[in-house]
């Protein structure tokens, strides 16, 4: 059952005389799952991008091992805007996708929504970007940011939450007490 996640993960503990197997149940909130949605179209949309780098270097003879067009090649402002669409991609990819998961442990749903949002908005800013005119790529830019803002947020507010936590507050003030010698 997707809706409410929930699955054993068996770890094995090397002892002297025979390995034991041990059981953990891992439950996520409901609608977690629905974050591989995102996940897998950022796959898709990764290949796009590649794709269009590979094709660009074949129409523009843009050669390994340059990452970018030399300079003074006749088509570098061409291959240059579409390889910067992907490695502009590739800067945020991770970031986007880790708080997207890490998010959806407190709001599966916004944080499934804003990560489809993003991918949806990197596929666009691909596109435009490949026309050749950087200025292309804001509206693809701008769709990116509607998903990935709300990320940022969500991932401030369960931070805020947590360090107003009183049950959390007591813990770290234990914790640096007994490891630190401090008195917070």
């Amino acid at each position: 059952d997707m809706a409410q996640a929930s699955f054993v993960v068996k770890a094995f503990l090397p002892l002297p005389s025979q390995p034991r197997a041990m059981s953990l149940k891992i439950e996520f909130p409901e609608g977690y799952a629905l974050c591989f949605v995102p996940l897998a179209l950022s796959w898709i949309m990764n290949m796009f991008l590649s794709i269009q780098v590979a094709m660009g270097r074949k129409k523009y003879d843009v050669q390994y091992p340059n990452l970018y067009a030399p300079p003074g090649h006749k088509d570098g402002d061409k291959f240059n805007c579409i390889q910067r669409a992907h490695q502009n991609t590739l800067e945020s990819w991770s970031m986007v996708m880790i708080t997207m998961l890490a998010c959806a442990l407190v709001y599966p749903i916004s944080s499934a929504i804003s990560g489809t949002i993003w991918v949806l908005g990197r596929f666009v800013y691909g596109i435009g970007y490949a026309l050749g005119n950087p200025s292309f790529r804001m509206p693809g830019g701008l769709l990116s940011h509607v998903g990935d803002f709300p990320l940022m947020g969500m991932a401030i507010r369960i931070a805020y939450k947590a360090l107003i936590d009183p049950d959390l507050v007591k813990m770290m003030r234990g914790f640096a007490k007994t490891h630190a010698g401090l008195e917070l």
